[in-house]
């Protein structure tokens, strides 16, 4: 009893888990992973979310706090988590979906934190401001990362990556797969590159992470009076790593992101907005044997390896759908495939809409939409009264755009934050011009 009491105390007075949840921010991008046996990695923060939150519900209960707040948001994920519940009967393979479902499950508490959590637009620019500054080292370690390949050579440096780095942070059995179907080289004009990964997995998650953040680093840096200089170097740093990325699913996101905020900013802003772009594209383009630029052009040659192979994944997956309009199954998409494939197989739709259709039926990927659109919304309305928002609509925007080619939702790294970015959507905030007053 007395041991709660302390707990209490120091939480209320301390705002401990506000505290808590800015190191959560710095520590996201940079987290570890364990294995407690072989064959089997646990990201440590599906570990420390649940265990933050069972903390945190104990205390909001003995306080008399309401928990959830419904809204439309809250309720459609509860919605879509039941669907995806219900998936499993579908499935072949029980076990392969129990433990794909564990996944989503276990950093989903996430969301009623973050929503409870930062209930003011001081604490909210707070914890985007570490979630940027984290980013940005990150950024720079994937542009030092990308850089040392002229140094010491792709082979050197794949091999460091493989041997310390990749099975430290992802987990033995998961780097293993990573390193059996790599995406980390491609091909520009007759020359290979590594692209930027950093410490993720592969460039497409490093792209999503990065340029979900760039928004919120021109917000900030835009609306901040002080710090300015280390904001616009956030803001340049994501950028140049992100393209480093060479991912044209996250080129394209971002283009799209600029321009849908258009209609909000001051046309003074607007202008600024279309200069810089067209500054930064005319010096990728300028610059000689430019992998960037042939690397973008190449997103609308339908003819392009890649794209032929993205188009037959989104031919096979609409099949599926059209066979199993309730789905397959959660985590069952690569055996409706490929009956033999083994449970790390990267077989997928490259399309998060179609793979949730395919797996949790036709229902459970209109709900997401739906969630998508709603958060849209919200941050657009928002946007009216604190210039922040803007952030929340481009932000969004890239997810949405770029999960046309990809699927990020059983990432460690972009699922918590797509998490946090509905959660940012949804909470009761209180704009106080005094920020020195929290």
């Amino acid at each position: 009893m007395r041991l709660f009491q302390t707990l209490k105390l120091f939480s209320i007075k301390n705002n401990t888990f506000y505290h808590v949840l800015l190191f959560f921010c710095l520590f996201l991008p940079f987290q570890f992973a364990l294995n407690p046996k072989d064959g089997f990695d646990l990201a440590i923060i599906r570990i420390l979310i649940p265990l933050l939150f069972l903390i945190w519900m104990v205390i909001a209960l003995k306080n008399k706090q309401k928990i959830f707040k419904l809204n439309w948001t809250t309720s459609l994920l509860g919605l879509f988590f039941i669907l995806a519940l219900i998936s499993i009967f579908f499935s072949p393979n029980l076990s392969w979906s129990v433990r794909k479902i564990l996944f989503p499950l276990s950093i989903a508490p996430l969301y009623f934190l973050t929503a409870s959590i930062l209930n003011t637009t001081f604490r909210q620019k707070r914890a985007f401001l570490f979630l940027v500054s984290s980013a940005t080292v990150l950024a720079w370690v994937g542009i030092l990362q990308f850089t040392s390949q002229f140094i010491f050579g792709i082979d050197s440096v794949s091999l460091f990556l493989s041997t310390y780095i990749t099975p430290f942070f992802l987990g033995k059995t998961f780097a293993g797969a990573v390193l059996t179907y790599p995406s980390w080289l491609i091909n520009s004009g007759g020359t290979t590159y590594m692209r930027a990964i950093a410490i993720f997995p592969d460039p497409h998650m490093l792209s999503y992470y990065l340029g979900m953040l760039i928004p919120f680093s021109i917000a900030l840096w835009a609306t901040a009076t002080s710090h300015k200089k280390w904001l616009l170097f956030s803001t340049l740093s994501l950028v140049v790593a992100d393209a480093l990325t060479f991912t044209r699913g996250g080129y394209i996101a971002l283009i799209i992101g600029s321009i849908t905020i258009l209609p909000l900013v001051s046309l003074k802003t607007a202008s600024k907005i279309l200069a810089g772009a067209g500054i930064f594209v005319f010096l990728f383009t300028i610059a000689p044997h430019n992998p960037v630029a042939s690397r973008f052009s190449s997103s609308f040659d339908v003819q392009e390896g890649s794209n032929q192979a993205r188009l037959s994944n989104w031919q096979q997956a609409l099949v599926i759908i059209k066979e199993h309009p309730l789905g397959v199954g959660i985590g069952a998409y690569s055996l409706a495939v490929k009956s033999n494939a083994t449970y790390r197989e990267p077989i997928y739709a490259h399309n998060t809409y179609l793979d949730i259709a395919a797996e949790l039926g036709i229902i459970a990927a209109l709900i997401f939409i739906g969630i998508l659109l709603i958060t849209f919304k919200r941050f657009w309305i928002l946007s009216k009264t604190e210039p922040f928002f803007i952030a929340g609509v481009a932000s969004i925007t890239i997810f949405a755009v770029h999960s046309l080619v990809e699927n990020p939702l059983y990432s460690v790294h972009i699922l918590p934050l797509f998490l946090m970015l509905l959660a940012l959507g949804v909470s009761n905030y209180i704009y106080e011009k005094n920020t020195n007053a929290n």
